[in-house]
């Protein structure tokens, strides 16, 4: 669906600006998410990027509040041809937006949980969906900003495959089977929870591309 609207909308410069907008936003949450992943691998220290990252955050939500309003006045201007267009952007910038969140969910782990990862058994599979979620967000912005169907379905598929891991790992962990201190079975927990729902808004973004209107942002179910 998302290939015909893109398509209708050419040569209308309001929209078009808005989806380079997404991409920004998209390109400020992968920032973010490389950024928090830097503190989790001990990388950095927290406090060298924490007022760097909180302020893109800022950013990412200045430019949902940007786009919301622009959507809103570009339909107020009697252009209700470009709603299905419309109701897609603005379930777009929401994911994006919430991204960012989760991101400072990351970002907080590795600020707050000082010891180490380690037990192997959720130490590399954490490494592993950390690795795997990187290359998705600009998978997921080519799929979006392109309207590319096949690479849209590629993500959903991985983000799908993702969440079941995390899934499983949390199932895992709250089963009480392990003798993990409490601190980092927690940390475990915070982490497979935020990688989760990093992939599913990645996942929901590229459903825009490949769902109708009425199935957009239900990836989870």
């Amino acid at each position: 669906m998302l290939r015909e609207i893109l398509n209708a909308l050419k040569g209308k410069d309001t929209l078009d600006e808005i989806f380079l907008e997404i991409g920004k936003m998209l390109q400020a949450g992968r920032w973010m998410f490389d950024q928090a992943s830097e503190v989790l691998l001990r990388k950095v220290d927290w406090e060298s990027i924490s007022d760097k990252l909180y302020e893109r955050d800022r950013e990412i939500n200045q430019i949902e509040q940007s786009v919301r309003e622009r959507i809103l006045t570009h339909l107020s201007m009697g252009n209700q041809s470009d709603l299905a267009a419309c109701l897609i952007i603005m379930s777009v910038v929401k994911d994006a937006e919430r991204i960012g969140d989760y991101c400072k969910n990351l970002f907080e782990v590795g600020k707050f949980y000082n010891r180490e990862y380690s037990h192997a058994q959720y130490a590399r599979p954490m490494e592993d969906i950390r690795a795997a979620v990187d290359p998705l967000f600009e998978k997921t912005e080519k799929a979006f900003l392109e309207a590319d169907r096949s690479l849209a379905r590629r993500v959903i598929d991985t983000a799908g495959s993702l969440r079941h891991t995390c899934d499983l790992l949390v199932q895992q962990l709250l089963s009480g089977s392990d003798d993990l201190a409490p601190d980092e079975a927690v940390a475990y927990v915070l982490l497979a929870r935020s990688y989760k729902r990093v992939v599913a808004h990645l996942g929901n973004i590229a459903s825009g591309v490949v769902s109708p209107v009425s199935m957009i942002d239900y990836l989870d179910e």
